[in-house]
């Protein structure tokens, strides 16, 4: 190899040097395009997430009527007393869900010293001179109307024995009135007023 060749050769290297360490600057049209590339992504990402959450609320909007009514009632029956309809002093509107009693034969049971209005109180009514009168929480009660008895009512000896009692429940519903339930015996409720004094056999 002659020094001509050698020159050209090593010009060419070197030049070729040149271009490998030269940076090629990006044309302006392909940074746009992918800035462009980018913002598309961008939106089909934010699209689909905004997608996804109206989704959900739709969703949690269609399912609302349907629960929140019964959970709205859920809750306004649990705030409720159980004997709510007591306090409205109606003596045909029995206390909800009162259970049929019978007779304790270890004795009657207790009686409230204060009793609290619209809560049932159990209670056996001596009827052995008629459903006129009871004596309730140390005070006298009488009944405004004729309480229909039914056959076979216990005793505190048994079905039919001496003295004859109703098992039920005494709710006071206001300063001077109350009323008498007893599920399975009494049709209806019976209304009582308080009173100063009652015969004898009361």
């Amino acid at each position: 190899m002659n020094d001509f060749e050698g020159r050209e050769r090593e010009e060419l290297r070197s030049g070729l040097r040149g271009l490998a360490d030269r940076q090629v600057p990006v044309p302006a049209p392909v940074r746009e395009v992918v800035e462009r590339g980018r913002r598309r992504r961008r939106v089909r990402v934010a699209g689909a997430v905004t997608a996804v959450v109206a989704c959900a609320v739709v969703a949690g909007v269609l399912s609302w009527p349907r629960s929140a009514p019964d959970e709205h009632r859920s809750a306004q029956a649990s705030a409720e007393p159980t004997v709510s309809a007591a306090a409205s002093g109606s003596a045909s509107a029995p206390a909800a869900a009162l259970l049929r009693r019978e007779v304790d034969p270890a004795g009657p049971p207790a009686q409230p010293g204060s009793p609290v209005p619209g809560q049932a109180y159990p209670f056996d009514w001596g009827v052995h001179c008629g459903a006129r009168y009871l004596r309730f929480s140390g005070r006298i009660w009488q009944a405004q109307g004729e309480v229909s008895l039914p056959p076979g009512l216990p005793g505190v000896h048994g079905p039919n024995s001496a003295p004859l009692v109703v098992p039920g429940y005494v709710t006071v519903t206001g300063a001077d009135t109350a009323r008498f339930e007893a599920p399975g015996y009494l049709r209806e409720p019976a209304a009582l007023r308080a009173v100063a004094d009652a015969p004898l056999c009361a």
